[in-house]
C-alpha cells in the first residue's frame, strides 16, 4: 500500500476556500450595489445641473452623499453581510474609505469636465453621467479593497 503525502489537511484548506468563496460572491454583489449607487449619484447630479442650474462641480456632491449612504446600507446588507463590525464603526470607516474613493472619483470626473471641450464634447447635464461612470470605474478597485479589509472587518 502506498501512502501519499498531502501538503495540507482538509481543515487547513477550508478557511482559504471559504475566503475565496466569499470574495467570488462579494465582487458581483459589490458591482450590483455600485450600479445602484451610480444611478442615484448620476440622477441627482443630472437633476442638480439640469433643474437647479448648478455647475457640474456643485451638482456632484449631493449625489455622492446620498449614493454613499445608499451604498453603505446595501453593501452592509448584501455584499459584506457576514461582517461582525458594529454598525457605527463600519459606517465611519466606510466614509473614510469612500472619501478616498471620492478623491479619486472626483479628480477623474473633474478632469473629464475640463478636458471634454478640448475633444469637442460640450459639457452639458446629459454628458455628466458618463463622466461620473469614468470616475466610478477608477475608484471601484480602491473602495472595494478598503471596504472589505477595513470598513467591514
Amino acid at each position: 500500500m502506498t501512502l501519499s503525502r498531502r501538503s495540507s489537511s482538509p481543515t487547513a484548506t477550508a478557511p482559504a476556500t471559504a475566503r475565496h468563496g466569499r470574495i467570488v460572491a462579494q465582487v458581483p454583489a459589490f458591482a450590483l450595489v455600485g450600479v445602484i449607487g451610480y444611478i442615484v449619484d448620476a440622477g441627482i447630479t443630472y437633476a442638480g445641473a439640469r433643474y437647479l442650474g448648478l455647475s457640474p462641480e456643485l451638482a456632484r456632491p449631493p449625489g455622492f452623499i446620498v449614493a454613499t449612504i445608499v451604498n453603505f446600507l446595501l453593501n452592509r446588507a448584501i455584499t459584506f453581510r457576514g461582517s461582525s463590525a458594529p454598525f457605527w464603526r463600519a459606517f465611519v470607516r466606510y466614509w473614510v474609505v469612500a472619501s478616498g474613493g471620492l478623491a479619486v472619483n472626483y479628480a477623474v470626473y473633474s478632469a473629464c469636465v475640463q478636458l471634454a471641450p478640448r475633444f469637442g464634447i460640450a459639457v452639458a447635464p446629459a454628458v455628466l453621467p458618463l463622466f461620473i461612470a469614468v470616475g466610478v470605474g477608477f475608484a471601484m478597485v480602491v473602495t472595494f479593497l478598503g471596504f472589505r479589509f477595513f470598513a467591514f472587518r
